[in-house]
């Protein structure tokens, strides 16, 4: 019995050590989209920082940008004031940087990253261990890779890409899926859940109080902070007739005149070949958005 304790006291020890090397040095290190975008976020010779969640992150071919040197740092299903809580330490000490872009939707606009939900939970420990963002702190065990439940995200740009036909990350942090469209099977669900978040006026507040922020902040180090209304494609306005942009932008012009907004509606087609589901571009439709995004910054900038 003395040697049967033995044995399992020293697999037990064996097994919790194996867990500790593979939560703080394996897991945060190995080869992921938010290990890779933490990376190019800490390249000082960008130009231009493309940032918030899979509308831009999926729309804009850093590698092609011609007229500065742009890294796509936005990942999937972030939310705006995350985006922000990145940012706003991440544009001081930058003597290169001219330019940030975030996209502003029907997504980021009415949404938060809210500690109470558990999806959000998981949010905040990868962006905590991968952007060291402190305020995203849950503790040691809420922080733990390992434990909880980290696998989908991380492995979602491995090897298996190649067997799920999708697009790995490119050099410069864009990634979108070689396909054609297809009808998103919860586009209705979401826009339920739209018509309720629309009205939520205080949260409508605080995320504009949170881009002003990060536009103060983006002013006093010379950079100049853009608000993208992302491409979407003609299937998504045919449900909603237009009116969440329309919302939007009455939003827009009564709070940040003094930001910069780019319209996608204003050059880039909303014909179906271009888009993978209704409000994400595919490989063809990215590559014709940056073009035209990349015409514009040289002008703007």
């Amino acid at each position: 019995m003395k040697l049967f304790l033995k044995n399992s006291s020293i697999l037990l020890a064996i097994i919790v050590c194996l867990f500790i090397i593979l939560d703080l040095f394996v897991f945060p290190n190995n080869k992921n989209t938010y290990n890779y975008k933490a990376g190019l976020l800490q390249n000082k010779d960008v130009e231009v920082l493309i940032s918030g969640n899979s509308h831009l992150g999926f729309g804009v071919l850093a590698d092609s940008v011609s007229n500065f040197n742009a890294v796509n740092i936005a990942t999937k299903a972030r939310e705006l004031n995350t985006d922000i809580d990145l940012l706003i330490n991440n544009v001081e000490n930058r003597e290169k940087l001219k330019a940030v872009l975030i996209p502003i939707s029907y997504y980021s606009l009415f949404g938060e990253l809210n500690a109470i939900n558990e999806y959000h939970k998981g949010q905040m420990r990868l962006y905590y261990n991968f952007f060291k963002i402190k305020k995203y702190d849950q503790g040691v065990l809420k922080n733990s890779l390992i434990i909880n439940e980290p696998f989908r995200e991380l492995m979602n740009d491995s090897y298996f890409l190649s067997f799920m036909k999708k697009q790995k990350v490119s050099k410069k942090g864009w990634r979108a899926n070689n396909t054609l469209f297809v009808k998103d099977p919860d586009i209705i669900k979401k826009l339920k859940r739209l018509e309720v978040s629309v009205k939520n006026n205080s949260l409508i507040e605080k995320n504009i109080n949170r881009i002003k922020k990060l536009n103060a902040k983006c002013k006093a180090n010379n950079v100049k902070l853009i608000l993208v209304l992302p491409p979407y494609s003609k299937y998504f306005y045919s449900l909603t007739n237009y009116k969440y942009s329309k919302i939007i932008h009455k939003i827009l012009s009564k709070n940040l005149k003094d930001i910069e907004v780019i319209e996608a509606l204003d050059f880039m087609s909303t014909d179906l070949v271009f888009y993978e589901n209704s409000d994400h571009l595919n490989v063809k439709g990215a590559k014709v958005f940056t073009k035209k995004l990349d015409s514009i910054l040289k002008v703007s900038l």
